[in-house]
């Protein structure tokens, strides 16, 4: 059999070039590539390097036929037509994504795309410093309409016009050299994306599945949209049970329904969204849980899947995302809110985690009643006193309570000592990779060995990247005191560490993981705060455009 061959062509495209295409519908990202993975630091680096003239790599393309479809790529959303002349990306995804959107005004407004140029410093700069005076957005900068009035709009700047020109220039003349490939079969794509995932950052086996059953013009699966959220958020590859779950919950609070009838007429009839077929009902239900995801990831403390105290705590935010995607930001906090009563109260509320507390949890989310939904889970979690503190003493991977500590010992930032930086999501992912609890990132200060039966051994663990061994010998060396305190640890117990005097270490810690957590849930659950809706909606009902704009309570 005549082996396949491919036909491939060297291109080169600028910035503006690669925003056409990815405007046009005719960039694609195929399924078998992850979502956007980088950091804003990684997105600032590259686009520091791109004024500073440095190379940052070459692009591979696929070029083939291609289905209408919705894109999003960063933070663009673009409705794209069929086409015959598509270009799928193969390798190149992050930079290209960084690219359009960083340049793009709809794209900055996602957080990790937003940076500005400091005519003072000469230097890209990321989100924190773009109220700086002479510093100018990217989308400014890129434009040259925009960037005179920008100009106009900051007339001390008016001096900083040629260099505003210059480092325009730069951006506009950026060459960006791509391969193109044509007549390029499966086999030979396979080959390919093989010795691409052979260095780097390696894709997980669902990604890899998702590869091969659920290319371009596949319909959704369920392993594909867990694939596809685990891409998208880094928050752990969900199980299938709990993506098919997430699908029945987002359209009725009862899961103990056959899916295999979901889509007949008597379940459209009570399902929240009645109109959808199987295929809309699967995209919907992918784009729910990723805002739910990101809820708890962003604004509930919750990194990654193994965090989450509870299970049904995710399908219920996901069938609220879906019946309200752009929610008012005082609703949000009272989510959150909700979230860690639920988890801090569950002994005095009696949540074991089981389908019941699912079912009696979906059922106050309804349809068109945004806040009412919101008051009525925080009615069903009310607390006749403050919750008191997890169980310190013990510590397993699979209780609520332990993982309740982990998440508050995220929100300190931990530092990974070997770089010096915090853990981004990226690293704890990696490590959980394939974990069902969060025991990898949970390393032990102490030698299991040498504890006593009555030690705290909640207070024996820190979150990181590497084992125990690596931690203790990266803690031998100098560390600095704001690294520590990422960890919950001080000189005194770094000392005791050291030295081994591991019961007087355990004491110690002890001591700051009970204040520490007292400070932390009493935040988070707001206990004796008022749990009032947004304002505008004690004025008069939110109208439509209020929801499309998420506005936040006065």
């Amino acid at each position: 059999m005549e082996e396949s061959q491919a036909v491939s062509t060297s291109q080169v495209y600028t910035i503006a070039d690669l925003r056409v295409l990815v405007r046009s519908g005719r960039l694609r990202v195929p399924q078998f590539q992850r979502s956007f993975r980088w950091e804003a630091r990684d997105v600032l680096s590259l686009l520091d390097s791109v004024v500073r003239g440095y190379p940052f790599g070459s692009l591979l393309l696929w070029k083939r036929e291609a289905q209408a479809q919705v894109l999003r790529i960063g933070g663009l959303e673009v409705e794209a037509a069929a086409r015959e002349d598509a270009l799928w990306v193969v390798d190149g995804q992050q930079r290209i994504t960084s690219l359009v959107n960083v340049v793009d005004p709809e794209g900055a407004k996602d957080p990790r795309f937003t940076l500005g140029y400091s005519l003072r410093t000469h230097q890209v700069v990321g989100a924190s410093r773009l109220d700086e005076s002479l510093v100018i957005p990217l989308p400014d900068l890129f434009d040259i309409g925009r960037a005179l009035a920008w100009l106009a709009d900051n007339p001390d700047a008016s001096e900083h016009a040629p260099l505003i020109q210059d480092v325009a220039g730069r951006l506009n003349r950026v060459a960006v050299p791509a391969t193109v490939m044509e007549q390029a079969d499966e086999s030979v794509l396979r080959e390919v994306f093989d010795r691409i995932n052979s260095r780097g950052k390696r894709l997980n086996a669902a990604e890899i599945f998702d590869a091969i059953h659920g290319g371009p013009g596949r319909e959704l699966t369920i392993p594909g949209i867990a694939a596809r959220v685990d891409s998208e958020t880094r928050f752990g590859l969900l199980s299938d049970t709990v993506v098919v779950q997430a699908l029945l919950t987002r359209r009725h609070p009862d899961i103990t329904r056959d899916i295999h009838s979901e889509f007949s007429p008597a379940r459209r009839e009570v399902s929240a969204f009645s109109g959808e077929d199987r295929q809309e009902a699967y995209e919907a239900t992918e784009r729910a849980l990723v805002a739910a995801v990101r809820f708890l990831q962003g604004q509930a403390d919750v990194p990654h899947m193994t965090f989450l105290p509870f299970r049904f705590q995710l399908l219920v935010l996901t069938r609220f995302f879906a019946l309200f995607p752009q929610p008012h930001a005082r609703n949000l906090e009272l989510l959150r809110r909700w979230l860690w009563r639920s988890s801090a109260g569950a002994d005095a509320l009696s949540i074991s985690g089981s389908r019941t507390d699912l079912r009696d949890m979906a059922k106050h989310v309804v349809p068109g009643e945004e806040s009412a939904s919101v008051q009525r889970l925080l009615d069903a979690v009310r607390l006749p006193e403050p919750p008191g503190l997890p169980d310190l003493r013990t510590f397993r991977s699979t209780r609520a309570d332990s993982k309740m500590i982990l998440a508050a010992m995220w929100k300190r930032n931990p530092v990974n000592l070997m770089t010096g930086q915090s853990v981004t999501l990226e690293e704890l992912a990696t490590v959980l990779e394939g974990e069902t609890t969060p025991r990898a990132v949970a390393v032990e200060l102490a030698p299991a060995a040498v504890l006593g039966p009555d030690s705290a051994l909640a207070a024996n663990r820190v979150i990181a990247v590497d084992d125990r061994r690596e931690l203790v010998a990266q803690l031998s060396g100098d560390v600095e005191e704001s690294a520590l305190a990422s960890l919950l640890l001080d000189q005194e117990t770094l000392g005791l560490l050291q030295d081994n005097r591991y019961q007087e270490l355990l004491q110690r810690r002890e001591k700051m993981l009970e204040d520490y957590l007292s400070d932390f849930l009493a935040v988070r659950t707001a206990y004796a705060y008022d749990d009032t809706p947004p304002l505008v909606e004690l004025i008069s009902p939110p109208s439509d455009q209020d929801r499309s704009h998420g506005e936040a309570d006065l």
